[in-house]
């Protein structure tokens, strides 16, 4: 295997979330959840631009295709939509609302996530959603493979990937299986944030454990560990830049008291994970 070259790019971001990279504009967009910010990151120049959203917490923002400044985002129970000029800072932005669900996870009171209270939903072009998975505890990584026909999913709280039957025309999901267990594995951390690469092997951001799985759901293999240096709450990860070979992982300092932050100077960066032969998003 080649080296692997791990570089902190901007933060700190309490907690960093959501990586997307948009082939369009060649773009990196992510969200801090608590300070309710979304923010664009053009690796070309090193810009970094943001968007308050009034709503709520945010947990992802989309570009909308064919549009230059409108997005969707989950911010709070909401589902929503707004516009934003991504060349400028927005200090302020009321989305409009498009859709809500019921909950999808619970609080965190004092370092305590209450189990089984939230839902995994699904939302087609006629913005009304449907519950694929419930009851989950803490719903975070989401991928599919290069066929369509097989979704993975993370419930953190499980400590396992799972994989399901995915019908493309209906969202149907099925035939529920786990492909990877952290605990049996002895690798301390939640699994969080996760994505796939063209070999469809998934790349795992793992909370609590300092780094990145890179793992093999057909054998159940764990193919290496990614460690990210002196950075423990590593939160998500995706595939970017003009050949998608560069993987893009967020990481959080929310939590952390004075000397952990002082252990952990780069906690809550963005980073770019270069080098990866073989290992391309789809």
């Amino acid at each position: 295997m080649s080296e692997v070259i791990v570089e902190p790019l901007t933060g700190p971001y309490s907690l960093g979330e959501g990586p997307h990279w948009d082939c369009i504009s060649q773009n990196l967009y992510f969200v801090d959840i608590f300070a309710q910010k979304v923010f664009r990151f053009d690796p070309a120049t090193g810009s970094i631009t943001s968007a308050f959203i009034e709503n709520g917490p945010v947990g992802f923002v989309i570009p909308i295709e064919g549009s230059t400044n409108k997005f969707v985002a989950g911010s709070g129970l909401d589902f929503v939509l707004f516009s934003w000029n991504e060349n400028k800072d927005l200090v302020k932005c009321t989305p409009q609302v498009l859709s809500t669900v019921e909950r999808t996870m619970g609080f965190e009171k004092d370092g305590v996530f209450p189990s089984n209270v939230g839902s995994l939903y699904s939302i087609g072009n006629d913005l009304i959603f449907k519950k694929r998975v419930t009851p989950v505890s803490i719903s975070n990584g989401l991928a599919w493979n290069s066929n369509n026909d097989t979704l993975y999913y993370i419930d953190s709280l499980t400590y396992q990937i799972m994989a399901y039957n995915y019908d493309s025309q209906t969202g149907t999901i099925s035939n529920k299986k786990t492909v990877f267990d952290l605990q049996k594995n002895n690798i301390p951390g939640l699994p969080d944030g996760m994505t796939i690469d063209t070999d469809e092997n998934l790349w795992v951001a793992v909370f609590g454990g300092g780094g990145v799985l890179n793992i093999n759901p057909k054998t159940g293999k764990l193919l290496r560990f990614v460690k990210i240096n002196n950075v423990k709450n590593i939160t998500s990860v995706t595939f970017g830049g003009p050949n998608l070979d560069i993987l893009y992982v967020t990481s959080a300092n929310i939590g952390l008291n004075e000397n952990e932050l002082k252990d952990q100077p780069h906690a809550g960066y963005l980073f770019a994970i270069k080098v990866l032969p073989e290992s391309r998003e789809k």
